[in-house]
């Protein structure tokens, strides 16, 4: 499990922790192992194998939060956190997300209010029912409401930053696979963009059914949805879509252009292609044969 996998695992626990009214020591002392974790240069799972004591050396982790790492990297799971997520409904943890509305006021809303998810919410600000509650007002409801889009987005996307960690650990996964002679990331993270929907694999191998199996054995890989010949669609324990896709070797990059993107980009790409009496298949060819076809 990697740091960033463990700090992600402190901040939720510090954020149900607050919503349910724990003391603020403990809520604090969770979200500063969490910023020491995802700071700390080397993997902390180096430190977990050697016992909790070598991680409680780290400033801010006491003997505690070390036993609770040492669990994390060796069963990829907190019971504490399962049983946090027991009490509070999921879809409650959804308002969370909302920027500057914080944990306090989420459990307000969640407890006055009866509110249980974005949908419930965004109607009882429209409704003006919001702004009755104390310490939060009419312009905080408008500001609230404005926050609703942001948090459903929030759900269905991650940073570039989070996805590059993901990527760089799949592929040191992925090369793993005897006969894999091309693999790189296309789509929105590819284009660098902030936040990113899906990660896209390309890969080139000698044989795609064992790229396949070693793509479904990544750990982090929850469910698979569908696996064909060519693409297999895997997702994370986080929500996130894998999709990978392989290619052969001719029309690697061609497939690297086309999966890069975007989707406005290809339409460009192949207006151009048009006014050149070229033709574009799908991925698979751009060429300019001596008929002027492929």
């Amino acid at each position: 499990m990697s740091n960033s996998q463990i700090a992600d695992i402190f901040d939720q626990v510090a954020a149900l922790l607050e919503f349910q009214g724990a003391n603020q020591f403990r809520v604090r002392a969770y979200r500063n192992a969490a910023r020491t974790i995802r700071d700390y240069p080397e993997p902390i799972a180096v430190l977990a194998a050697e016992g909790a004591a070598k991680v409680s050396e780290l400033p801010g982790i006491g003997e505690d939060l070390a036993k609770k790492c040492v669990t994390l990297v060796e069963t990829g799971q907190l019971p504490q956190l399962v049983e946090l997520q027991s009490q509070v409904p999921a879809s409650v943890l959804a308002l969370l997300r909302i920027p500057g509305l914080g944990p306090k006021k989420a459990a307000a809303l969640h407890k006055e209010l009866g509110i249980n998810s974005l949908d419930e919410l965004k109607a009882a600000c429209e409704a003006g029912k919001v702004r009755g509650l104390k310490g939060f007002g009419e312009k905080t409801e408008k500001t609230i409401l404005a926050g609703i889009g942001s948090a459903a987005a929030a759900g269905q996307r991650i940073l570039w930053a989070e996805a590059e960690e993901i990527a760089r650990d799949l592929a040191l996964h992925m090369r793993g696979t005897p006969g894999i002679r091309e693999l790189e990331f296309g789509g929105s993270y590819r284009r660098g963009k902030e936040t990113i929907g899906d990660l896209d694999l390309l890969v080139v191998a000698d044989s795609p059914a064992a790229a396949m199996d070693r793509f479904g054995a990544y750990p982090r890989v929850k469910e698979v949805i569908a696996r064909g010949e060519t693409k297999m669609s895997v997702r994370l324990d986080t929500g996130l879509q894998l999709d990978l896709r392989t290619v052969p070797e001719e029309s690697f990059g061609a497939a690297l252009q086309y999966f890069t993107g975007s989707k406005d980009h290809n339409v460009v790409l192949r207006g151009m292609a048009k006014s050149r009496g070229l033709k574009t298949v799908s991925y698979t060819h751009l060429t300019l044969p001596t008929n002027r076809e492929v």
